[in-house]
């Protein structure tokens, strides 16, 4: 079985990510962005990380927290080499012309050189946007155009061995791959030495917790901000229940304080508050004896009313009215019946309504008259022989006596029975119904109960709808409902304040009870106040809950942890590290008569800056009001390397005229410096300073005749691009680099390549462009005459802007040169030289006709080859 792959050690956390894993989680998660994104968090970041610490500090689940892969911060060593290999498609950048383009090859160092105006800036100013420089200025698009375009290019990089191909937009996203390519030019030399004597310097993970202390700083703002937001609402406790139990708990409020306390201590039933009364009232009784009376008075008056309702609602019960009503239709229906039995009875009476209620009445009068007067002593009716009828008093026929023994069989049957019971049932319980009391009487009653008299007359006319209805009524839907509820509870309200003011008014009668019913009061009072502003206490508990949260939170924000590794870091790798480099890199740029040393020092919360201070001066002063601009180049550039060399991350510098007010020795140190920094690392220069360009080639040129003997490849390239300007255009690449190129191949190409397109200018009446072109073509050729002079002519022995006078193997070609040649050299450099210098506005120069220059062009072309076959004599 093989063994299991040893992971990379960039793929595993160092000492200083195991100690960054020990922080707060929202904290890794800030870190994590600030890795990926290289920039400070917007607004709305801020916002993101803000509730990631709020919650992370009240254990909310499904929070995603982020935290920097292994090997993150360790630096470039782990990750792919970076080479930048050119723009193009550039668009919108100052006066840059649409779609320039401009290529760096493959060499060690890449000069970009050409005139002030030739588009130098502009491409400069686009790399540091790109590159995310802390001493970038704005970019603007052509401001003599009236169209508005973004700031767009394509940067074409080398990661590795992979290209890519990254899109560039002004105010657009950072571009994380160029992150770490850093930038030198005047204004961020002027960020390393100002007038405060600082330096910005600090380690790469120095920078990086200054960026999270920062980040911790704006967070914990926001959280200081919801906590100023959470305002005590709850309102003052009263002053005189100071003291009480309920003062005791609600001072004593928390955000563990659970909700079931304030359900209990704000609890205020209507027993504490009838207490409360009752205590109120006896407290405030003079003569106690005298209202005990009045109160025994009032609870006799109390118990009639009780007893008087007691009666009316249990003879209006819903029981009692519903036997009334079913009784009522149980009458009325038996009489119904018994009726219609009645008339089938006497169908072939006499006389109609037989059997009828007044029928009946006459009959039951006529029994009562025949056993009481007539016939004492005999059932009714009597019909032996010789009878006479009770009614009229004539004597009964056969006929008669038959129909009187039917009818008393009629009434003394078995419907009609029924019918006469159910209705003295009826009778019966209506007898039951009572007699509503007056209006006048119920007021007085329900004012007692203290009773509103609106409510009162309504209940009244509600009991008697009640009433009237019981007497017809044969179901109970039929009878109004009545609720008693509110009238017992009146009473129950009074017995209850009654028996609670008695009670009281007793004890205060026995001695010490006083003081004890007045604290009493108090600790119901505060109660009632609690419960009065339980909604208030409760929200003051959420209160305290959220500021509770927002404290740990605001804990999970202290930098202190960071404070002390960044002080930490500043010992092990600043004190030491940074000015070690600084003293070397001073002193391998010619400074080391500069007396200037970097310091640390402490200024605040984890800020440690770097001041330059001037070494054995008797009087206080700044370096930055004391040294030359030139000494203060040399010292920012140190500063700079000092830097950027620390972070041991070998990726690409570019330097933007970085010998700007220095001398010929200062020039010279730096040239070389640069060319030793290409040996690891990609150097691109921006210049206009033909000087700096030839000392670059120069220095590059020793390693290539060194290597060269060596039989070695040469440890430097370098590439000069040459930028013109044409007409209102400018970054326009020059197509025939007059330094960079040979003479004899630069002759050539300007015969072969350059006059010819010319001429065609000249077919297509181009003027305009013809002019511009041709002007170009004449400067470019009066600087090949000159390099005719250095590289033909002298052998190389001498070069302008190079202060070595190199003889070795080259002196002797110079015993070659005639008066011919010096009056043919001389007459070029004559005609041509308004082309390389500035011209009067009044006289400039004429072009010369297309004919001549392409005779001087091939002249010199056949006097560089004529030249360098001539043998030395």
């Amino acid at each position: 079985m093989e063994a299991p792959a040893v992971a990379m050690a960039h793929d595993l956390p160092d000492a200083f990510e195991l100690w960054l894993g020990e922080r707060p989680r929202w904290l890794q998660t800030a870190a994590r962005n600030l890795i990926d994104t290289k920039h400070m968090p917007s607004e709305d970041e801020i916002s993101l990380l803000v509730d990631l610490c709020k919650g992370e500090a009240a254990s909310t689940k499904g929070l995603v927290f982020a935290a920097p892969q292994p090997g993150s911060l360790v630096g470039a060593s782990a990750r792919p080499r970076l080479r930048i290999a050119g723009l193009s498609n550039v668009s919108g950048v100052n006066a840059i012309k649409e779609g320039a383009d401009l290529t760096f090859g493959d060499a060690n160092i890449t000069v970009i050189y050409g005139p002030n105006g030739s588009g130098k800036t502009g491409f400069a100013r686009l790399l540091k946007h790109a590159c995310n420089s802390r001493a970038k200025e704005e970019i603007f698009s052509n401001v003599f155009e009236d169209a508005k375009k973004t700031s767009t290019a394509k940067i074409h990089v080398l990661l590795g061995k992979e290209e890519h191909v990254l899109d560039w937009s002004h105010n657009g996203p950072i571009i994380k791959q160029l992150r770490d390519v850093h930038i030198f030019d005047s204004k961020s030399a002027s960020m390393y030495v100002g007038m405060k004597n600082e330096a910005t310097y600090e380690p790469r993970r120095m920078r990086f917790l200054s960026a999270l202390i920062t980040i911790c700083d704006h967070i914990a703002a926001c959280i200081d901000a919801d906590k100023q937001a959470l305002q005590k609402k709850i309102p003052t406790f009263p002053v005189e229940f100071m003291g009480t139990l309920s003062a005791k708990w609600l001072n004593g409020l928390k955000s563990s304080t659970p909700l079931v306390d304030a359900n209990k201590f704000c609890d205020y039933p209507k027993e504490l508050d009838d207490e409360r009364v009752a205590l109120e009232h006896a407290l405030a009784q003079k003569d106690i004896a005298a209202r005990l009376q009045a109160i025994a008075k009032s609870t006799a008056t109390l118990s009639q009313v009780k007893t008087s309702f007691a009666s009316l609602k249990a003879a209006l019960s819903d029981n009692q009215l519903g036997q009334i009503a079913s009784a009522r239709l149980d009458a009325k229906t038996k009489r119904k019946t018994a009726t219609e039995d009645a008339a089938k009875v006497f169908a072939q009476a006499p006389l109609g309504g037989v059997g009828q209620p007044s029928w009946m009445a006459l009959w039951e009068q006529a029994r009562k008259y025949s056993e009481s007067h007539a016939y004492s002593g005999t059932s009714f009716p009597v019909v032996q022989d010789g009878s006479l009828c009770v009614l009229c008093q004539q004597e009964l026929n056969v006929d008669g006596k038959q129909r009187l023994s039917h009818f008393e069989a009629f009434v003394k049957g078995g419907l009609e029975a029924e019918a006469k019971a159910a209705e003295n049932r009826l009778l019966e319980l209506c007898k039951k119904l009572p007699t509503l009391p007056q209006l006048p009487g119920w007021m007085v009653q329900t004012d007692f109960l203290k009773v509103d008299e609106g409510e009162a007359k309504l209940n009244f006319a509600s009991l008697q709808a009640r009433r009237v209805a019981a007497d017809s009524a044969v179901q109970m839907d039929e009878i109004p409902h009545f609720e008693w509820a509110q009238l017992e509870q009146a009473i129950t309200t009074q017995e209850q304040a009654n028996a609670s003011e008695e009670k009281a008014l007793k004890e205060l009668q026995s001695d010490g009870k006083r003081k004890e019913k007045e604290t009493r009061v108090v600790e119901l009072k505060a109660t009632q106040w609690l419960n009065q502003n339980k909604q208030s206490i409760i929200d003051e508990i959420s209160r305290l809950s959220a500021l509770a949260i927002l404290d740990k939170a605001s804990a999970l924000t202290k930098t202190n942890a960071l404070t002390t590794k960044k002080n930490e870091l500043a010992k092990q790798e600043v004190d030491a590290g940074y000015q070690t480099r600084f003293s070397q890199e001073i002193e391998s740029l010619g400074g080391k008569r500069i007396k200037v040393k970097p310091e640390s020092k402490q200024e605040g919360k984890g800020r440690i800056s770097f001041g330059l201070s001037l070494q054995g001066i008797k009087k206080q002063a700044k370096a930055g009001e004391i040294l030359s601009e030139g000494e203060t180049r040399i010292v920012a550039l140190s500063a700079f390397l000092a830097d950027i060399t620390g972070s041991g991350e070998p990726t690409p510098f570019i330097f933007d005229d970085p010998i700007s007010s220095l001398d010929q020795d200062f020039e010279e140190r730096v040239v070389t410096r640069l060319v030793e920094l290409s040996k690891n690392r990609q150097v691109v220069v921006f210049t206009h300073r033909l000087s700096l360009l030839t000392l670059i080639e120069t220095a590059v040129g020793r390693l290539e005749q060194q290597a060269k003997l060596e039989q070695v490849p040469p440890p430097v390239t370098v590439n000069v691009k040459a930028l013109r300007c044409l007409g209102n255009a400018v970054g326009i690449t020059h197509q025939l680099n007059m330094r960079e190129a040979k003479p004899q191949k630069a002759a050539n190409r300007l015969r072969d390549e350059t006059i010819p397109q010319l001429r065609k200018l000249i077919e297509q009446n181009d003027i305009e462009s013809y002019d511009d072109r041709a002007k170009s073509v004449c400067s470019d050729f009066r600087i090949l005459v000159e390099r005719c002079v250095e590289k033909i002519l002298f052998n190389d022995v001498l070069q302008r802007f190079r202060r070595s006078v190199e003889t070795k193997g080259k002196i002797g070609a110079l015993a070659k040169i005639t008066t011919d040649d010096c009056a043919f050299i001389d007459d070029l450099m004559t005609r041509y030289s308004a082309f390389e210098h500035s011209q009067p506005d009044e006289l400039p120069a004429k072009l010369p006709e297309i004919d001549d220059l392409q005779a001087d062009v091939e002249k010199l072309a056949t006097w560089i080859a004529d030249f360098e076959k001539r043998a030395i004599v």
